[in-house]
């Protein structure tokens, strides 16, 4: 499936571009509730690593959306924001199995359901959970060890590891839906996956870090609640539609291994 094709094709699953419009939106309104909007327009910018429901937080480096941990570290968040926080990233893993499934089903030309879109979130969501704490231990263990060898080198060199990790295994989390497997078996599989299709996945790797780059970097310039919404929209759609891409490129990669 080419890029073009993709983008075409995401539209006729509109639940892989309302689903994370609506989680943005809901972390959006209780980010408003409980510190308001902060930040000023600044020059800065992320590229998107993260795989699965798409959400404008992984693109602004100010954490207004409570569906990151790094929401805590805004000055004058109540006590009640962790609760806030723990249940927007419990919904989102649970909202992960349903997407990724959806991504299956759109790649394959296979019809999709809120229905199973459900179960499959029931069915995935502790897999997620133990994946995002899993994730969440590795980078503190391993900044903190790389700043204590290196100083402030170390963050940098920290940041280079978890790149390079995160595109070497960027099919972990399509791989535990996509073959029912747990963590272990996911990553060998995963790696697997990204060898037998490293080139097209690289093109398509590249493809994601240009537009959420542009993404990012706009949003951060036009810093206000309507840039972010905007970004809320924009982003669902293009990254949804470079997901199933990768999707496509790692069905054609398993098929050409199961052979």
């Amino acid at each position: 499936m080419g890029i073009q094709r993709a983008f075409a094709q995401v539209l006729r699953y509109p639940i892989l571009i309302l689903c994370p419009i609506a989680l943005d939106l809901l972390a959006f309104v209780l980010g408003l509730a409980l510190v308001g909007f902060v930040g000023t327009p600044m020059i800065s910018y992320r590229l998107i690593l993260e795989m699965g429901v798409p959400s404008v937080s992984y693109l602004i480096n100010i954490p207004l959306l409570p569906n990151q941990l790094q929401f805590m570290n805004l000055p004058g968040v109540p006590t009640i924001g962790w609760a806030v926080v723990i249940a927007m990233l419990l919904l989102m893993t649970f909202a992960q199995g349903g997407y990724i499934s959806t991504l299956r089903q759109a790649a394959l030309g296979e019809t999709a359901t809120l229905g199973q879109f459900m179960r499959d979130g029931r069915a995935y969501g502790i897999r997620f959970v133990f994946l995002y704490l899993m994730i969440m231990f590795a980078k503190t263990a391993v900044t903190t060890l790389l700043v204590m060898l290196f100083q402030e080198i170390g963050l940098f060199l920290a940041l280079v590891v978890f790149i390079v990790l995160r595109i070497l295994f960027i099919y972990l989390e399509f791989t535990i839906v996509l073959d029912r497997s747990q963590l272990g078996t996911a990553l060998h599989r995963s790696w697997q996956y990204f060898k037998q299709s490293w080139v097209k996945t690289m093109l398509l790797v590249l493809g994601l870090f240009v537009p959420s780059g542009l993404m990012s970097t706009l949003i951060h310039q036009w810093w206000s609640p309507y840039a972010v919404l905007v970004g809320i929209v924009i982003s669902a759609y293009v990254i949804s539609a470079i997901q199933l891409a990768l999707m496509r490129v790692l069905c054609q990669a398993r098929m050409e291994i199961e052979v």
